[in-house]
């Protein structure tokens, strides 16, 4: 079967968020993680820099209409967009901002939207390191969802968390060599749970936390260490109430890697103290 981290690594590259007040969200993201604001498009604002990107709409508060991720080059996409033509429907406008003309979208069986394409600028360095690397949903149809993402689009599982009958409840899938870009649990709704941006190393989550408490966003998860991963962390929250994460040291795992299983308990979630269980 046809992989994503063999055959067309893709990476998380910007998220399309919208907001019932878009430009006060666009205001925390440009002041906190120094985003500049590109020409807006339509009702859309589009916030960029060197590793990092969000396109903000009008709509609905702490939902995400799309995750895009990029390809290496425009023959890696095409190799892609020919494995899933039969999915493919055109992006959004937004997306011509940010992906060349080749970008496409693919819908999974809950609707949610992935826009796949290739980078108009190369990801630079940022002042402040935090490369946007990986979101995580909610989902009432886990092995529905999960058997799309591994099987049709080809995303790898790199861990498993399960419950004490054995039962599936969280799944970490790969597009490339990081352990994850993309993840689901089990759940009681379908919503986005939180995205993810992946520092250097710990002295980063320090400067992150301390730059985090002076615009006064308190940390609600955090510090510690996630057992899938490995990564260390903290987890702050925007004007809208979406989950930020801030990350580093997320292990890379080899390709056929056999997936982990993990327990579902507070030590998977955070070896260090207390976790954060979803129901």
């Amino acid at each position: 079967m046809s992989s994503l981290q063999t055959d067309t690594p893709l990476s998380l590259h910007h998220l399309h968020v919208t907001s019932d007040k878009p430009e006060a969200l666009a205001a925390f993201y440009e002041d906190l993680f120094e985003l500049a604001r590109m020409n807006s498009h339509g009702d859309a604002i589009v916030l960029a820099a060197g590793e990092r990107a969000v396109v903000i709409g009008d709509g609905k508060p702490g939902e995400l209409a799309a995750a895009a991720y990029t390809a290496r080059d425009h023959a890696a996409l095409a190799l892609l967009r020919a494995r899933l033509d039969d999915l493919a429907e055109p992006p959004p406008s937004t997306a011509s901002l940010l992906f060349h003309d080749d970008a496409f979208t693919v819908r999974d069986p809950q609707g949610r939207r992935l826009i796949l394409g290739v980078a108009r600028v190369p990801r630079s360095a940022d002042r402040m390191a935090a490369r946007v690397q990986h979101t995580v949903f909610q989902t009432t149809e886990l092995e529905k969802v999960l058997d799309f993402y591994v099987n049709r689009i080809g995303f790898a599982v790199s861990d498993e968390v399960v419950d004490e009958d054995g039962a599936l409840m969280t799944c970490f899938l790969r597009s490339d060599d990081e352990h994850h870009s993309l993840a689901f649990f089990r759940g009681s709704n379908n919503a986005w749970d939180h995205h993810c941006y992946e520092t250097r190393s710990w002295n980063d989550i320090r400067d992150w936390g301390d730059r985090f408490a002076r615009a006064r966003r308190s940390i609600f998860f955090g510090p510690g260490r996630h057992g899938p991963g490995n990564n260390l962390f903290f987890m702050v929250t925007d004007p809208d109430g979406n989950r930020i994460e801030l990350s580093a040291e997320l292990v890379q795992v080899d390709a056929g890697g056999l997936p982990g299983v993990w327990p579902h308990e507070e030590y998977t979630l955070n070896s260090w103290g207390r976790g954060w269980i979803r129901t």
